[in-house]
């Protein structure tokens, strides 16, 4: 997981490429695995890749802004590209899609994923929000481009140290290598998971616009028809949701984080809500349900422990910061016997003439949208490639990417650093998001390059033409699915609530919070120190016990009825791994993915039609 509050990758399944576990030196990897002679970067890899991956961005758009969750697009890309060749195959000749296209393929669709990870769902519209002002869309495609281009700039030097000489994990680029590798029949199950996920996004798309674009089918099943301290539960959210993308991205979460999303959840809405109505704290309104009051509460202990938690677990990780700073002196170093070849690795002079356009580009951008200092935009810069380092190195070894602590962390630093100047200090942590985003998901997809012998050369190139172009179609479609008015309403929207939350309590401080909120807010910052000390440092066998304060933390956000279905969604996947692991091998991530995919197109689609008419 990274991106704010969370990202979801999933983990491999299958038969491992050969190296994952060992060592390859350079010198056998360019005789045994690289595939100099096969078709790799070509016009139909990178087309296709580019509009599969602005299609999985809108997705995840629409999956960050209605549960906070925003996924890592390589095996669904993988899958999917590998289905639209087989169409296009049946319409126009021409030679079969070999692996390396696939890589290149989904290569450019994650990177063009990412970019709804890259500030759109959190800082982009959290500034906006705050400050009044809204960004046309060049602004908004010109910052979110600037900063993620910096991302991928970052991962140059990293990936010799990280993967060519160390071989970090970084498990999800595995996993798209085992996907793609099925998928061309050197690996099991390719077909099977391939047609699991048309499936599930067919069903997907039909209940969405079932659902959402025609009415048919209610947005949420209340639990009953009866009250709770004189409201209504169907007020108090308590229910299920009607929603194949809530199951789907339960299971790809897992039960652990879900199941106590549940319990925070019945917390928040059973306890903590019904309090505060009692207190005066929340006053409902006619509407049908009282999320939109009560969330204005809420949201303050949920942010609280969703920093609180991920900056202590950030903390603990010493021995990822310490490894990452002790590879700065050796990334630019040859090691003994190391062969490079700068026909297939990325050359320096492209890493040094990439990175001072970068920056260039970046200054400019964050001085002429935004009006930012050059030398603070510059400081942010080298802020955000600090905590690239170290997030992508803890995402090598656990394929989770901080990016949530390490933000609120450039958030407050530049608070003071600025004298609470709002923006400065929203657009550094954005800064920081979308470099620290966009460097880990150039590194992911590096890893499956390596295991499938791909030049890391042209996968640079397939990013660069992901990164532009999804991030112009990302903006395009947040400027008209997504009205700033229906976040924190019709979309929940936590991570928007999250750096929204913060920059008002920098800028106004406990005054500004409703009654009875610093007395809620120590006491969450309490409970995640604690449960996130005792998860990571005490016994492993208690550690699936341990509350997760991301998941309670995720569920004083959004409604009730969104954590209980996201529990179901983990609690199934977590009773076929059990009972079925080979068919949950072949069939569970890629149904997941399907219902995720198709349920948040269709989504989009919907949410564009609904705000033209508005």
């Amino acid at each position: 997981m990274s991106s704010l509050p969370a990202d979801v990758t999933n983990e491999p399944h299958g038969e491992e490429p050969a190296d994952v576990h060992g060592q390859v030196t350079d010198e056998a990897w360019y005789a045994q695995v690289y595939r100099p002679m096969e078709r790799q970067f070509t016009l139909r890899a990178v087309v296709f890749g580019c509009v599969i991956g602005s299609v999985l961005s809108a997705a995840n758009l629409y999956t960050g802004f209605t549960i906070g969750i925003t996924y890592g697009a390589s095996i669904t890309a993988a899958l999917s590209g590998w289905l639209l060749f087989r169409f296009w195959r049946g319409v126009v000749s021409g030679p079969a899609f070999s692996v390396l296209e696939n890589n290149t393929m989904q290569t450019a669709a994650s990177a063009a994923a990412a970019m709804a990870g890259a500030g759109m769902v959190t800082a982009v519209p959290a500034l906006m929000i705050v400050t009044g002002r809204r960004l046309s869309l060049l602004e908004i495609t010109a910052w979110v481009v600037t900063a993620a281009l910096l991302g991928v700039l970052f991962a140059i030097p990293l990936k010799r140290q990280m993967i060519n000489r160390e071989n970090l994990k970084f498990p999800s680029g595995i996993a798209a290598a085992q996907t793609t590798l099925a998928l061309h029949g050197e690996g099991e199950g390719g077909a099977q998971k391939a047609r699991a996920l048309l499936w599930a996004t067919g069903l997907g798309a039909v209940l969405a616009l079932t659902r959402g674009g025609l009415g048919i089918v209610p947005d949420t099943v209340p639990f009953a028809f009866a009250s709770l301290g004189g409201v209504s539960l169907a007020r108090l959210t308590l229910g299920l949701d009607v929603s194949l993308m809530t199951l789907g991205s339960g299971a790809l979460v897992g039960l652990r984080t879900t199941a106590w999303m549940a319990v925070g959840a019945a917390l928040c809405w059973t306890g903590v809500v019904p309090w505060a109505l009692g207190r005066g704290i929340v006053t409902p309104t006619p509407a049908p349900m009282i999320y939109s009051n009560a969330v204005g509460f809420t949201v303050w202990p949920g942010v609280v422990m969703l920093v609180v938690g991920g900056l202590v677990s950030f903390a603990l990780k010493g021995g990822s910061i310490a490894a990452s700073v002790r590879s700065l002196g050796a990334m630019g170093a040859k090691a003994p016997g190391e062969v490079v070849r700068e026909d297939v690795e990325v050359p320096r002079r492209w890493f040094v003439g990439g990175l001072v356009a970068a920056v260039i580009l970046a200054i400019g951008t964050q001085w002429l949208v935004l009006g930012m200092h050059p030398g603070t935009t510059l400081a942010a810069i080298v802020l955000a490639g600090a905590l690239a380092l170290v997030g992508t190195r803890t995402m090598g070894e656990t394929d989770v990417n901080p990016i949530g602590p390490m933000a609120m962390m450039t958030q407050f630093l530049f608070a003071v650093l600025t004298g609470g100047h709002t923006q400065a200090s929203l657009m550094a942590a954005g800064l920081t998001n979308a470099g620290a985003n966009s460097c880990g998901d150039m590194m992911q997809d590096l890893k499956t390059g390596r295991l499938l012998g791909a030049s890391p050369q042209k996968q640079l190139l397939a990013q660069l033409f992901g990164v532009v172009t999804g991030g112009f179609v990302t903006a395009l479609i947040f400027a008209k699915a997504f009205p700033l008015e229906l976040l924190g309403t019709k979309y929940p929207a936590p991570g928007v609530q999250m750096f929204k939350g913060a920059a008002e309590f920098l800028k106004q401080g406990f005054a500004g919070l409703p009654p009875q909120t610093p007395m809620i807010m120590a006491i969450a910052a309490g409970v995640a120190v604690v449960c996130t000390i005792v998860g990571e440092l005490g016994p492993k066998r208690l550690a699936p016990w341990v509350p997760s304060p991301l998941g309670i933390g995720l569920a004083f956000i959004l409604p009730a009825s969104t954590s209980f279905t996201l529990f179901v969604g983990g609690a199934v996947a977590a009773i076929l791994a059990w009972k079925f692991p080979k068919k949950d091998a072949l069939y569970t991530t890629a149904t997941a993915s399907g219902f995720v995919a198709g349920e948040s197109v269709m989504g989009v689609a919907v949410a564009i039609w609904a705000a033209q008419r508005m």
